[in-house]
């Protein structure tokens, strides 16, 4: 479903690809991010969501809770997001961005030079 790696700069990068998933899949996905950032002490991702297919209402619940309860135990997360060229795909995001109000410090970005830029100079 997707590749997952340590950047030099200091953040995981995830970058999604369009093929088939299943919710393990995408619970898997979030635990190995969690383990890099937790790894590495970091709190910095890049999310590319160029490739990925629309959520389902399952992956967003997922992701959502994910992400709520990783906060309480380690704060808050900052994540650059390039966003999907699908259009669904890019709607099934927001309901999950808007629901996870403070447990994610984001940003939308079309170019990985500048998602990456704001990743170096954010705190």
């Amino acid at each position: 479903m997707g590749q997952l790696w340590a950047h030099p700069d200091g953040c995981a990068v995830l970058r999604y690809q369009a093929a088939p998933r299943t919710l393990s899949e995408v619970h898997a996905m979030l635990l190995e991010t969690g383990r890099l950032l937790q790894l590495k002490g970091w709190h910095k991702t890049l999310s590319d969501q160029r490739q990925l297919t629309p959520l389902t209402p399952d992956e967003q619940e997922l992701i959502l809770h994910y992400w709520q309860t990783r906060k309480i135990a380690l704060g808050p997360a900052i994540i650059a997001v390039l966003l999907a060229h699908d259009v669904f795909t890019r709607l099934s995001f927001s309901q999950v961005r808007h629901q996870a109000e403070g447990a994610l410090l984001y940003r939308t970005f079309e170019q990985e030079a500048e998602a990456m830029a704001w990743l170096r100079h954010t705190a």
